[in-house]
């Protein structure tokens, strides 16, 4: 299998490149150097990264985010393409499980947040580890979800999660989420409106 999250890291880091640093993204209030300073503090400073979701480590992110705020911007790209060794990001078996959804989905933040933007075409490798990392990321948003949910990617299979709920009419409640793999990721995790998906 190809190392896609490998691969979606280094192509993350021209598209920020060539977008320039104060681009949007799709990561509400987010340029590219502020999704920049999210990836290199997610992997370099792991308590700190715990700052977006635990409030009582919300100045711990706070700190690192102002000490990365001064370095040049091409700097803190190199630190993106390059993460420290001892990352559990960079382990074999544990960098595709990790680093696949987040790289590929922040990648499309920036791509898709220009006026004109295309959907891209993944090699068929490409594909089926995306496809793997859409099974992933259907649990926690079945989780969440009224009714069951399952995902269609033809030519990579289906797969539903989540409770089997009826309505009112005692018809069973749920969506079929119908995509390429890369679309059905972006929808998954939350990029419903940028995501060429077909739902029902």
């Amino acid at each position: 299998m190809t190392n896609l999250a490998r691969t979606e890291r280094l192509r993350l880091v021209d598209t920020a490149n060539r977008a320039g640093e104060d681009a949007p993204t799709l990561c509400e209030g987010w340029t590219t150097r502020d999704l920049a300073t999210h990836l290199v503090i997610r992997e370099r400073h792991p308590a700190a990264a715990l700052g977006i979701f635990m409030p009582k480590f919300e100045g711990k992110r706070e700190e690192q985010e102002q000490a990365y705020a001064s370095i040049p911007y091409s700097h803190l790209l190199g630190l993106v393409a390059s993460p420290p060794r001892w990352t559990p990001g960079g382990w074999p078996g544990v960098e595709s499980v990790m680093n696949t959804a987040e790289y590929l989905v922040h990648h499309e933040d920036i791509r898709r947040a220009a006026i004109e933007w295309i959907p891209r075409r993944l090699s068929l490798p490409e594909n089926r580890a995306v496809w793997a990392a859409c099974r992933t990321a259907l649990l926690p948003f079945a989780a969440k979800a009224e009714g069951r949910v399952e995902i269609s990617s033809p030519g990579f299979g289906q797969r539903s999660a989540g409770r089997q709920t009826r309505g009112g009419n005692g018809k069973a409640e749920g969506i079929t989420i119908t995509g390429e793999p890369v679309e059905i990721l972006l929808y998954l995790m939350g990029r419903e409106r940028r995501a060429l998906v077909d739902v029902k």
